[in-house]
């Protein structure tokens, strides 16, 4: 069953996640809230399919990636400014 989950998981996390860091610059700077949003739960599955199939080095990848991830929405340099700019 665990398995199960697991595959559903990475089927829809690794596809949507791959569409997303595809087109990682252009989210990041045009602000894409919804490709970002969509990124994060993503990766979240896959890490928790990762669990869920006991596999640490792909929880610790994965889990990093997604904290980077995060930390580069929130600390690029400009970012405030470029999105008080828009009309």
């Amino acid at each position: 069953m665990r398995n199960a989950v697991a595959l559903a998981l990475f089927a829809v996390g690794y596809p949507v996640a791959v569409v997303v860091i595809v087109r990682w610059l252009p989210v990041v700077r045009e602000r894409r809230v919804s490709w970002f949003a969509a990124h994060e739960a993503a990766v979240s599955a896959i890490v928790v399919g990762q669990a869920l199939r006991m596999r640490a080095r792909g929880v610790i990848i994965n889990g990093a990636w997604l904290v980077i991830a995060a930390l580069w929405w929130v600390l690029r340099p400009g970012s405030a400014r470029r999105r008080d700019r828009r009309p």
